[in-house]
């Protein structure tokens, strides 16, 4: 569950004013917040003064409407402090996606009431509004349907987790409905993972889930019911539960983008044979794909083709790592001097597998045709 006196504001945050009153309190938020770029609509009715232009504070001297699209562009977070009928007319034509939009927040100027209004979810206006309102003494009014009635949702667990879900928008939709309405929906959890559960029905095993028509597991295995049935399941009854339904399309699959790979290679190894690679190892351990968060390498290799080409078909980063930080660390691996002698360290794919994951490297090296592979998982 989300606490949020431990949020951390790491994003970029606009508070927008028209009033004095309004000033003043963006002025505190930007305060508490410790971050944030406070924008004064100067206009007939307000004093604002050309000299408060200073530290992260911008005298604007156009219409509000005319500064909403760079904002959209520019912020994670937009803090309107003025009546909820202006915002909702300015920020109407550049509306698009909860999956896009910034969060957007309204205050009144006085600083009693902040609404969630946009991106409540995905966007992480509900968790600002409150963390905002604890700063202000404020009263938080969220008004999303799975928090007014006090349960999870299935992209706030996706959001925490970094999760691929197939299918994401119509899944989360038809899960979050289905709590809402007090229907159940089952959820197995393949992993220690510290989310919000509320609303779910906690699975052990798949033997009494004919009454539940979705199931939402969350899991980093590729093929999840194989692998349940050859080392979970207790009986024969729930294998077949498992199966019934899958086989009725009522499984959905939560993959936390939580593995980590390092690499070391070859100089001008081909693309297909890294990819190749990778693939062998990832079908051998039965690990998703779609549960890489990022691959990394030494930095000589920050060119590498075969490398940055793996990168973008994953649509992952590719974090490179100087031999003075593989240094710390690779004296716990396997030593090999031709390693040594070319690029200054003596391996590189645990180091680096190691180093991403902060310390847990899950799989060793597995060697190819002049490639090298680990895999480090981070934790959630």
């Amino acid at each position: 569950m989300i606490r949020t006196s431990n949020m951390s504001i790491d994003n970029k945050i606009a508070i927008v004013c028209i009033t004095e009153n309004g000033k003043n309190l963006g002025f505190e938020i930007q305060s508490k917040l410790n971050n944030g770029d406070v924008y004064l609509i100067r206009n007939k009715k307000n004093n604002f003064k050309i000299d408060e232009e200073k530290n992260n504070v911008f005298l604007v001297e156009d219409r509000l409407s005319n500064l909403v699209p760079s904002l959209f562009e520019e912020y994670q977070y937009i803090v309107f402090i003025m009546a909820t009928g202006i915002v909702v007319r300015v920020i109407a034509p550049y509306i698009n996606s909860k999956f896009s939009d910034p969060a957007i927040l309204v205050s009144d100027e006085k600083g009693r009431n902040i609404i969630s209004l946009l991106s409540g979810h995905m966007g992480g206006a509900n968790e600002m509004t409150r963390y905002i309102s604890e700063l202000i003494g404020a009263n938080p009014i969220i008004t999303t349907a799975t928090d007014v009635n006090k349960k999870s949702s299935l992209d706030m667990i996706a959001k925490k987790l970094d999760a691929y879900i197939e299918d994401f928008r119509e899944n989360v939709k038809d899960v979050n409905a289905m709590l809402v309405n007090n229907q159940e929906v089952g959820l197995y959890i393949d992993g220690n993972y510290e989310i919000d559960t509320r609303g779910f029905k906690i699975l052990t095993n798949f033997e009494d889930v004919d009454s539940t028509e979705k199931i939402v597991i969350i899991s980093s295995k590729n093929n999840f019911i194989n692998y349940y049935i050859e080392n979970k399941k207790e009986n024969e009854l729930d294998e077949q539960m498992l199966r019934k339904k899958c086989s009725e399309g009522n499984l959905i699959k939560v993959v936390p983008k939580e593995i980590v790979i390092g690499i070391g290679c070859r100089r001008n190894t081909e693309s297909s044979l890294l990819q190749e690679s990778l693939n062998n190892l990832l079908h051998q351990y039965n690990i998703d794909i779609n549960s890489i968060k990022e691959i990394g390498s030494i930095d000589v290799k920050s060119d590498e083709k075969a490398i940055i080409d793996l990168a973008s078909s994953l649509s992952v980063p590719f974090k490179t790592f100087s031999v003075d930080e593989i240094s710390k660390v690779d004296h716990l691996f396997e030593k090999s001097e031709f390693v040594k002698k070319n690029v200054g360290v003596y391996c590189v794919s645990e180091p680096v597998a190691y180093l991403l994951s902060k310390g847990n490297l899950i799989i060793e090296k597995h060697k190819y045709k002049g490639i090298t592979i680990s895999v480090g998982r981070v934790s959630k």
